[in-house]
Parts: C-alpha cells; structure tokens; sequence
C-alpha cells in the first residue's frame, strides 16, 4: 500500500507513512477525493488527488485483504506500528513538540525498515538499476511527462505538486533532464561514427515552434483568411512565422 500511495499519490514515504484513515475517509463513511497533508519535510502544505486507482488500491490491497474497518479505526495511522500506536494513544502526556519529535523519530525508523523490504522487492524483481523510495515518486513525475507530451504546462504542475523551486530541479529529479542529456551524448556518438566511416552526417537542424493549442488554432485561422483574401504566399508565411514566434511557450 505504501508502495502504491507513493505511485499514485507522488508523495513521500515519511508522507505516506503518516497518512490516517481520516485523510481518506469523511465521518459518515464516503470517500474523500483529496487530503490536506502537512509534509513532514519541508512543513508545506498539499492538497494531493485522490485517483479512483488509489482508492481502489486502498480498498483491496488493504481494507479488504486485512479486514479492518476505517471507521472503526477512523484516526489511526493507516500503516502504522506499535511505536505509532502508543504514541497516538498517548498524546495527552506530552507537549506539543515533544510528541511531535517523538513522531518523527517513530516515522523514520518506520521508514527506514520500508526501504530495506522496498529494496529487498526490487532484488527480487530483478531491477538491475539503482532503486529507493523516491523511485515512485520519480516515477509518477516521468510519468505524468510522457503521458502528456503536447502539454507544455505539465513540468510546472510537476513542480507545484513536488514544491520544487524551480523547473530545472524538478526535470532533473524526475530524470527527464537527465533522458536529454544522454541522447546528446549517443547523437554525438552516431556523428563520430558517421563521420569515421565515411558516410554523411545527417544534421537534425529543423527549427520547433512549441505553441498552445489556442495559438496554434489561431495561425490556421489566420492561414486560412489570408489565403482566401488572395495574399501573397510569401507575405503570408512571414507574417504567420512572426505571430508563431510571439506566441511561443
């Protein structure tokens, strides 16, 4: 489950190790398609969407398979430990600090457990590259790159939800940058190849123009008026070329 919060949710585990079923579920039972989490590490705020995946994850590889009932433990830590458990039930005996420095001692000695099983699943999965816990996080954001490719705007949500400070730190820490980086380094290869073996080195020298879909709809209409205006063919293209590179994201 764990596992899966990471994956869905994209957060991380110290996050998920400190999720209740308070954050998942209302009082009368119905499901929450948001929580509001305080992260652990950096204080910030986040308000994380609940997919219907997770909910289903949550639904089967927890509350059925171990046949709890979240209301009945509507407060409880979702995965928690006995450490967490007498804290939790103890939370009057302490001040407000040292409880939670007691909790951040339980959660990451929880957390550190997780990663060794987590390591011990990759091993038994025969991942040969290096794995942590930050993998799925990492992975929800590679992820969320790929599946929407013509989205110019998804690696700045990327660095909302992750509460990076800028684009750059949040295409390196999801390995986009790093995926770039490496073609560089094989085209470069393939242009030494080339060149060592006589043939003619191809040069991908053709210019992109990343647009929104609306300024993108915008240059056809224009295309299409002026050409029925009877424009002059070159006139026209300088003219869309100019808007094109106005509105360029």
């Amino acid at each position: 489950m764990a596992f899966n919060f990471g994956l869905l949710l994209g957060r991380r585990v110290s996050d998920t190790l400190s999720f209740k079923w308070s954050d998942f579920f209302y009082e009368n039972g119905r499901k929450k398609d948001e929580i509001e989490i305080k992260e652990q590490k950096t204080g910030k705020i986040t308000r994380p969407y609940v997919c219907e995946a997770c909910k289903e994850a949550l639904k089967l590889l927890y509350i059925e398979k171990i046949g709890i009932d979240p209301m009945e433990n509507y407060n409880d830590f979702i995965i928690t430990t006995a450490q967490k458990s007498q804290l939790l039930e103890n939370k009057d005996e302490y001040s407000e600090d040292e409880w939670n420095e007691l909790f951040w001692k339980a959660t990451q000695s929880q957390a550190a457990a997780y990663r060794k099983q987590f390591k011990i699943a990759a091993d038994a999965c025969e991942i040969q590259y290096a794995v942590s816990t930050h993998s799925t996080r990492k992975t929800f954001g590679y992820w969320s790159v790929k599946l929407h490719p013509y989205d110019v705007t998804t690696v700045d949500k990327l660095q909302g939800i992750f509460s990076h400070s800028d684009r750059n730190t949040t295409l390196h820490y999801i390995g986009i940058a790093r995926e770039d980086e490496i073609k560089l380094y094989d085209d470069m290869g393939y242009f030494i190849t080339d060149v060592a073996s006589g043939k003619k080195p191809v040069i991908k020298n053709s210019p992109v123009v990343p647009l929104k879909a609306e300024d993108f709809r915008e240059i056809l209409s224009k295309c299409y008026d002026m050409a029925h205006d009877g424009e002059d063919k070159f006139n026209v293209i300088n003219k869309l070329i100019d808007f094109a590179e106005k509105s360029m994201v």
